[in-house]
């Protein structure tokens, strides 16, 4: 605590009030740290705390707080000048009201193409915060383990990709995504594949079933045997008068890829 601008006095002063160990710093907010440093200052003995020590210890439980929901270590000597400014910085921008400036998808209808609801739900997943402040574009993300080897292009990217599937932060913001592809998908052909998620409210689990059915092997092989019939339906009527060089065939619509 001495690093961050705690003498003596008011260390032991915040021992006295239950702060031991990094770890009972995690999930402390603002308002418990200004009534704990109320405590500290009125006594008895009333002790000093300098404003920005004050300020340095809420960067300093926000930054235990976002480590442990990562897994990551706690190790005080960590939290170094660096640290501070880097969490200081996020701490400020989760503390802002941000306003969700992109749409969430249309409904899936019968006539609905798969690729765009699916880049418009990740679009909208990645504006909405979870848990931690947390984008919920993690929930449904395609590696399950991050790889160890990566680079992130942004602390976003890095949150997506290493926040933990499990514990209860994640069984919460797994239900919130599911609740979304629910209120999405319930009146069209895509529900069938999401049913057997509602009583567990499973989002991961439901989008994972929807990406198996969209772009599985199986509708793979679907889109492909349409395409092979519909080049086996052309009909071929000779050649152009005007140009001999191109033959002129009657075909149906080759199928897309939805």
């Amino acid at each position: 605590m001495d690093r961050i601008g705690f003498n003596g006095p008011s260390v032991t002063a915040l021992t006295g009030n239950g702060i031991n160990s990094v770890r009972d710093l995690i999930n402390l907010t603002t308002k418990d740290i200004e009534q704990i440093l109320k405590i500290v200052r009125t006594g008895p003995p009333p002790v000093v705390v300098p404003y920005l020590a004050q300020k340095r210890l809420n960067i300093f439980c926000y930054w235990a707080t976002r480590r442990n929901r990562l897994n990551e270590s706690l190790q005080p000597n960590l939290f170094t000048q660096a640290a501070v400014e880097q969490y200081g910085a996020m701490m400020a921008i989760d503390d802002q009201e941000e306003e969700i400036v992109v749409k969430p998808p249309t409904e899936y209808k019968k006539d609905t193409k798969w690729k765009g609801f699916k880049e418009g739900a990740i679009a909208y997943l990645n504006c909405v915060k979870g848990r931690y402040n947390i984008p919920l574009a993690y929930v449904i993300r395609e590696l399950e383990q991050p790889d160890p080897a990566a680079v992130y292009q942004s602390e976003h990217h890095r949150l997506i990709a290493v926040t933990p599937l499990a514990g209860i932060e994640y069984e919460d913001d797994n239900g919130r995504v599911f609740d979304l592809l629910k209120s999405w998908t319930v009146n069209g052909p895509a529900w069938t594949w999401m049913r057997s998620f509602n009583t567990t409210r499973n989002g991961r689990g439901a989008w994972l079933s929807l990406i198996n059915h969209f772009e599985g092997d199986a509708q793979r092989d679907k889109v492909k045997d349409q395409a092979y019939a519909a080049i086996a339906a052309a009909k071929y009527y000779g050649e152009k008068k005007d140009s001999p060089s191109k033959p002129m065939f009657l075909s149906t619509k080759t199928p897309m890829l939805i």
